[in-house]
Parts: structure tokens; C-alpha cells; sequence
């Protein structure tokens, strides 16, 4: 199956509306939230669909990478043993959340697996809301993982690995893919400063990151040589140009349009659909 942009709309929120959280309430303003939101998919009621899929800010999330030799076979033994682990290497509270996990096989033996868990109290609130509306919860994810996904094709095609540091005005997610699979996943919160001091942090932080990736595993025989930037941070250009200067990575900046040029007469509009720190894609 294939999916095609055929509406977007970026909306610029009141301060104070939304608050980027894991352990408690997102939704400050749920009626006026609801209006803007009704509005908004009043623009596409005439595609006749029902069902909403949400990407909400990594923040509202908890993101693990594990590591197993075995896994059990059944579901909810699998599920059981992963919040087990999580239980006992995070160092967050996991109790009463979602779990969603996916599974990549190692090139020696064993797993590596990506663990994402929400607040049930927080992600109700969203569903709630969409239902409120009258239409159907189709699916609630990370912002960063729906734009790693939208990319994922015309990444593999650059190289086996690469990395996506997906960043906002809020955080930055540095990301790397390898056979179109996303094998590390690091979240952290921008710390605010002056723009000089802030793109030093993140040049860092990404080099950092990724060196770590590439000494965690002995096994691994890909080494990363392409790093992308995304999102909506305000300095994109500016910062692939310093990572460029002072890392050994190809760097580039990843876009709609350069990945779907049938999207370009979009702009921002289909940027801000696809990459924003907040999106509702219909």
C-alpha cells in the first residue's frame, strides 16, 4: 500500500495549550484545543475519512534500545520480560503505560529492541479528544520515528547506514537506520543559551552520540558515514555546515520536497505536516 499527501495546514498553537510531557497532563486548554482541531479537519471532511493519525513530541515519550540473546515466542511473555527489563535499567517510571516494541535481529546472534512507552492517562487524552470529534484513532506515535519512517526509503537507497538527528526548538533525537531498520534512538532536551553556544552543544552531542553507537557493538562492521539533519529547528543550514567542518560525515538536510518533488509546491506547509514538533497528519 502507498499513501499520498493530499492536504496540509500548519497552525500555530496559543503558549500554554499543549505541554510536552511523559508523567502527566498534556492538554491544558482541552476545548479550545478541540475547536482549532475541528477546524482544521473540517478542511479535509470532503476525503470522507474517519480515521486520524497523531505524532506527538518525543518528550510525551520513553525510549529504550535493549539487547537480548533470546526472546520468549509468545506475546504477552515477550511483553512481560521487556517491562521487566525496562523495570530494571530505566530510569523512568513505567508502570501503568503502553508499550509498542520492534524487533531487529543482530548481524552475530540475538535481538536489539526498540521499546517506546506512554502514559495510559496521557495518551487517553489524545484518543479522547479525536473521538470527541467524532472520528477514529488510527494510530499515536513519536514525531521523530513518523518523519525516520517518511525518509527510510530514499536513506537505504544513499547508503545501508545512515543517521537522522531529527531536531526542534525544544530537543533533538539522534537517530541510526541501518537496512532501513532504526537500531539507536537518543532523546535529549535542548538546553536554552546563545545560538553560537547552542549549535556547539549540538555538534557535540551528535558526534558523541553517534560515537557511541559505533563502540557499543564489536560485532558491528558498517560504520556511519552519512548524517541528515530534520525537523524545524530555525538554524538547519547553519548547523550541517559546522557538522560538516569539524566531523568526518557526508551531511545534508532532508526535506519533502527533495525526497518528493511532487510535494514541493507543499513547502513549509508539508515540512511542518511531516517534521514539526507537533503534527496531525489526515
Amino acid at each position: 500500500a502507498s499513501a499520498t499527501m493530499l492536504s496540509a495546514r500548519t497552525i500555530v498553537l496559543p503558549p500554554g495549550m499543549l505541554r510536552e510531557d511523559y508523567d502527566s497532563s498534556n492538554i491544558h486548554d482541552y476545548e479550545g484545543f478541540k475547536t482549532i482541531l475541528r477546524e482544521s479537519l473540517d478542511t479535509v471532511a470532503h476525503l470522507k475519512t474517519r480515521q486520524v493519525g497523531i505524532c506527538l513530541p518525543d518528550g510525551v515519550f520513553r525510549v529504550q534500545t535493549l539487547e537480548f540473546d533470546q526472546l520468549p515466542s509468545k506475546g504477552k511473555d515477550r511483553e512481560r520480560f521487556i517491562r521487566w527489563r525496562l523495570e530494571k535499567t530505566s530510569a523512568f517510571d513505567s508502570s501503568d503505560t503502553l508499550l509498542r516494541y520492534q524487533i531487529l535481529q543482530r548481524q552475530d546472534r540475538g535481538y536489539t529492541l526498540l521499546a517506546c512507552v506512554a502514559k495510559f492517562d496521557v495518551m487517553q487524552q489524545y484518543e479522547m479528544l479525536i473521538t470527541d470529534l467524532g472520528y477514529e484513532p488510527w494510530s499515536v506515535g513519536l514525531t521523530s520515528f513518523s518523519a525516520v519512517n517518511f525518509y527510510s526509503p530514499f536513506l537505504l537507497d544513499q547508503a545501508r547506514v545512515s543517521s537522522v538527528a531529527y531536531i526542534t526548538n525544544n530537543a533533538f533525537i539522534t537517530t541510526v537506520l541501518e537496512g532501513g531498520g532504526l537500531r539507536f534512538y537518543r532523546f535529549k532536551e535542548m538546553k536554552r543559551g546563545k545560538p553560537d553556544d547552542v549549535r556547539a552543544r549540538l555538534v557535540r552531542d551528535i558526534d558523541d552520540s553517534l560515537h557511541f553507537y559505533t563502540h557499543m557493538d564489536r560485532s558491528q562492521s558498517t560504520q556511519v558515514a552519512h548524517l541528515y539533519l530534520a525537523g524545524d529547528y530555525d538554524g538547519l543550514d547553519t548547523l550541517a555546515g559546522r557538522l560538516a567542518a569539524v566531523t568526518s560525515f557526508e551531511t545534508g538536510i532532508l526535506s519533502p520536497a527533495a525526497v518528493h518533488t511532487s510535494y514541493a509546491d507543499l513547502g513549509s506547509e508539508m515540512a511542518g505536516a511531516l517534521g514539526g514538533a507537533r503534527g496531525v497528519l489526515v
